[in-house]
């Protein structure tokens, strides 16, 4: 099996084995960030193919003295946020169950590992459903630079802005996020301790 940097070199020879071989090693990579940007799976399955399309087209372009992760981030968000763009206005991505007991109070007893993982599965539906308020660029730095883990500067040349645009996209994005969960969940934001 061949490395990542010797099947992207192949692919961009033109070697439809080696462009396969890539698509697969880096499919999850691409529909997950596509998914944390449009909230939606078939939308982020969409968009990861018309990634891997253009992708095709256009890797005689790629610059080997750069990153392909970065490169290929970029083309993911953009092509995210043109989705998100072009679907328009759309109602809530995935509303929370209303039953208020699957909601755990913060102050209980530490709770079993099952009960962790709903808490947290119901904390990502609830930022789904908040982050559809955020504007389409501050979305794409939160989940770069907060769930990507990836660093400022890394998150500025994938979205070809300055890092302090980075930054000042993450701060209005938390800010909104904070005042949203305030708002429609309470329970979910930690009690600060004093």
């Amino acid at each position: 099996m061949r490395d990542e940097a010797e099947l992207i070199a192949a692919a961009t020879g033109g070697d439809p084995e080696a462009f396969d071989e890539l698509v697969r090693i880096k499919r999850e990579q691409v529909v997950r960030a596509a998914y944390q940007v449009t909230g939606e799976l078939e939308d982020a399955r969409d968009v990861a193919q018309r990634v891997f399309l253009r992708l095709w087209k256009i890797l005689e372009r790629y610059d080997p003295a750069r990153r392909f992760d970065t490169w290929l981030y970029r083309i993911t968000v953009n092509a995210a946020i043109d989705h998100i763009r072009s679907r328009g206005p759309r109602g809530v991505m995935q509303p929370l169950p209303d039953d208020p007991s699957l909601v755990r109070d913060p102050d209980e007893e530490p709770v079993p590992e099952a009960e962790r993982a709903m808490d947290l599965s119901q904390l990502q539906q609830a930022f789904m459903r908040l982050a559809e308020g955020l504007a389409p660029k501050q979305r794409a730095v939160f989940v770069l630079k907060e769930i990507e883990g990836l660093e400022t500067a890394e998150v500025a040349r994938i979205l070809e802005v300055r890092e302090s645009t980075v930054r000042n996209h993450l701060l209005q994005a938390r800010r909104a996020l904070r005042s949203a969960f305030e708002r429609e969940y309470p329970s979910l934001i930690p009690k600060r301790r004093s």
